[in-house]
């Protein structure tokens, strides 16, 4: 990339919204999805794209297709971006330590699993201890978790099976077994043993998209033992995928907790994958390397270790 590339800059500043847009765009890859993500109309996101062209003076994205190459200058865009939010959550973090009566904000991503412990355990100590602190909390898959980590949107993220990436430090962990989960009147319930994924191909199954850590691990043992899955459900949802099983529409695999009350209840059946890599799966929290962690976060972070038992 050429770092000397020069554009002119309006008088008036960069319009944020467009920014943002901008940024969704170079996220996601595509007009369509950033436009879905942002739930406006795709022709209403080129738009705004290219009135973000203009009002830079020079091109952010050639088209190919129905593809976008982002120029050299989406990247010093990007680059620009970026320094802004780490700015942002500097600003906070100073604000926080400096303001008595302990006024901070907290960018939290996460997997919907941990979303109900998330509110009604980690919020209500915090916000108890803390009443004015700001907690902004995203629920999004694991890709996405890691992603808005490393390009400082959030402070610190919590995700099942997480991608690896360089820049993220797992500050605590827990393994938590990816398990199948069953309907209790499901042939498969009367097993007293491990089931390989193998055996389960003729069941309809839920699942949840690619990007999600319960997918990536599915994907990979499914590509080992080179077999395919019944997809009869796909959802980006572990409600849904909890309840497709309890309706005893098919089978599905999560996490013990993410079912534990329906096995309680009698409606589900868990069972152990035979797979090293689905048992030794971990759910974990994580920064950026290298961030200055301030008190809110150390506050949040602490909080989060005891409520999810992590080490």
């Amino acid at each position: 990339m050429d770092r000397n590339l020069q554009f002119l800059a309006p008088l008036n500043g960069i319009n944020e919204k467009r920014l943002r847009y901008f940024y969704t765009v170079m996220m996601f890859g595509s007009m369509r999805k950033a436009a879905d993500i942002l739930n406006i109309e795709q022709s209403a996101m080129s738009r705004q794209i290219q009135l973000f062209e203009a009002e830079l003076k020079i091109q952010l994205f050639k088209r190919k297709g129905r593809h976008i190459i982002p120029t050299d200058a989406a990247y010093l865009v990007l680059e620009y971006f970026k320094e802004n939010k780490n700015r942002e959550n500097e600003l906070f973090d100073s604000l926080f330590q400096l303001q008595s009566s302990q006024l901070g904000k907290v960018n939290l991503v996460s997997s919907e699993s941990y979303m109900q412990h998330m509110i009604y355990d980690v919020l209500r100590h915090v916000h108890h201890k803390y009443p004015n602190l700001e907690i902004q909390l995203e629920l999004m898959s694991g890709n996405h978790v890691v992603r808005h980590i490393v390009d400082s949107l959030a402070h610190m993220g919590l995700a099942y099976n997480p991608p690896f990436h360089a820049d993220i430090s797992t500050i605590a962990h827990k393994v938590e077994p990816f398990i199948l989960a069953v309907p209790s009147s499901h042939p498969l319930a009367e097993l007293k043993r491990s089931v390989c994924l193998s055996e389960i191909s003729a069941y309809k199954f839920a699942l949840m998209p690619v990007g999600h850590g319960f997918r990536q691990l599915l994907d990979s043992e499914m590509g080992r033992l080179q077999v395919s899955l019944n997809i009869g459900l796909t959802t980006n949802s572990i409600y849904a995928l909890k309840n497709y099983v309890v309706a005893g529409h098919g089978i599905s695999a999560m996490r013990y907790a993410d079912i534990a009350d329906a096995i309680k209840d009698g409606q589900a059946v868990s069972l152990t994958i035979d797979s090293e890599l689905c048992n030794t799966a971990q759910t974990q929290l994580m920064v950026r390397k290298n961030m200055h962690l301030s008190e809110s976060n150390h506050l949040l972070i602490e909080r989060i270790r005891s409520s999810f038992n992590l080490t």
